[in-house]
């Protein structure tokens, strides 16, 4: 009997892609999220389409009031897939956030990540079998301006999943870490940013339906890191091989057309 497929942050984009994604094979989901309707909404149309029971959590996972509702609503579950999605982007000036928006997306993006992979992780070694993916960017490689502490915590996502690899390298766990570049989701407009989704080359937005395809084809090629598009790996060989100050300079360059386009 299969477990189950706990996904967080799974109202839209690559966390609403990777629900399908699972349902299609065949596996129950949980899901959680802050949009009650549309969530609702998601679930009965993945569950008309595939015939997989869904349990909904509605949580606000930014503080540790809701870690704690969303860690006993699981306790008694037996879940196979954890994938860490849920996540958000602030506005672009670091020095514009306010303590409680800083706070908020440091506790989603590495608190909630790191104790729902400890509280899970003891049921997958039990049984030897498992899978985690964590969802990083392609900041982890390349930091550029305006999104400095959105970049800081999907650094910390890439150090701690393959970290997590290497401990578990003798288990059956499969450990994974996704690092896309720019998804064509409600990501940006969510975050209080204007940008053009039809803009072209290096800079193209990519469907979250396709960055789970290839998702899925790294797991089964056991690629730990999977660098979902040809920007990121451009990207990622760019911030190896620079020196950085040329790097920074690029950096800054690139940050001001993608504000104009």
């Amino acid at each position: 009997m299969k477990g189950k497929v706990l996904i967080t942050g799974a109202t839209s984009g690559l966390g609403l892609a990777y629900a399908m994604e699972y349902a299609k094979r065949g596996y129950d989901l949980i899901v959680t999220g802050r949009r009650k309707e549309k969530l609702e909404k998601n679930a009965e149309e993945i569950m008309a389409q595939t015939g997989v029971h869904i349990k909904i959590i509605i949580v606000e996972l930014s503080n540790q009031k809701g870690l704690d509702y969303l860690l006993n609503e699981i306790r008694e579950e037996s879940i196979e897939v954890l994938i860490n999605n849920a996540g958000y982007g602030l506005r672009p000036v670091f020095s514009d956030l306010s303590k409680e928006e800083m706070e908020g997306l440091l506790f989603l993006q590495t608190n909630v990540v790191v104790s729902l992979t400890h509280f899970i992780l003891k049921g997958m070694l039990s049984r030897n079998n498992g899978t985690i993916i964590n969802v990083s960017s392609e900041s982890a490689f390349a930091v550029m301006p305006h999104n400095v502490l959105y970049a800081a915590t999907k650094t910390f996502l890439l150090t701690f999943t393959e970290g997590l690899y290497m401990e578990l390298a003798d288990t059956n766990i499969q450990i994974q870490v996704i690092c896309p570049g720019f998804i064509d989701s409600d990501f940006h407009e969510s975050a209080g940013m204007k940008v053009n989704k039809q803009r072209k080359g290096i800079m193209k937005f990519t469907s979250p339906e396709k960055i789970v395809s290839v998702s899925m084809r790294d797991l089964d090629r056991k690629r730990i890191v999977s660098e979902t598009s040809f920007d990121v790996k451009v990207f990622h060989f760019l911030s190896r091989v620079l020196p950085r100050k040329i790097f920074y300079r690029m950096a800054i360059s690139f940050a001001k057309k993608i504000k104009r386009s």
